[in-house]
């Protein structure tokens, strides 16, 4: 049982709901003050905090997804840049190129100042596994040969 009082999300609207109804019983006191009634007041004010919290919290919630989203989309575009070094296709010097991979590409020669273009190929490849063993024939024999 006292695990569950600490528990965060117990803590959490425990301590919530322990501000709105002290909020909401001042309230209820200002109402015994000005008018002599104490529920009416006490259950408007409980209900306004609620509306008023849903809709900052819904605001709050909608800031943080467009602000994660921007986050986001700058690490993609972070992670797309890389920096190579390609020869001038006019003078062969080397450059040290910012490649972007989702546009096309094209730099300018720090040594003649001409513009290059640049592609990029992928192509696929065989993957090897290496051996353990070689067995070799030799006349009416094998002899193996173990891989370390």
């Amino acid at each position: 049982m006292l695990k569950f009082f600490k528990n965060p999300e117990f803590l959490i609207i425990g301590t919530s709901l322990f501000f709105t109804t002290l909020v909401s019983g001042l309230a209820g006191l200002a109402g015994i003050l000005i008018t002599g009634k104490f529920l009416g007041f006490f259950l408007i004010a409980f209900v306004l905090q609620f509306i008023i919290f849903a809709i900052v919290n819904t605001f709050l919630q909608r800031k943080d997804f467009i602000e994660t989203t921007k986050v986001i989309n700058e690490q993609l575009e972070a992670s797309s840049r890389y920096l190579i070094n390609l020869s001038c296709s006019y003078c062969q010097i080397s450059n040290t190129v910012p490649i972007i991979l989702n546009q096309e590409n094209r730099f300018k020669c720090e040594s003649c100042a001409q513009i290059n273009g640049v592609k990029m190929q992928f192509f696929s490849t065989q993957i090897t596994t290496p051996l353990k063993k070689v067995m070799i024939p030799v006349g009416d024999e094998e002899i193996e040969f173990k891989v370390s």
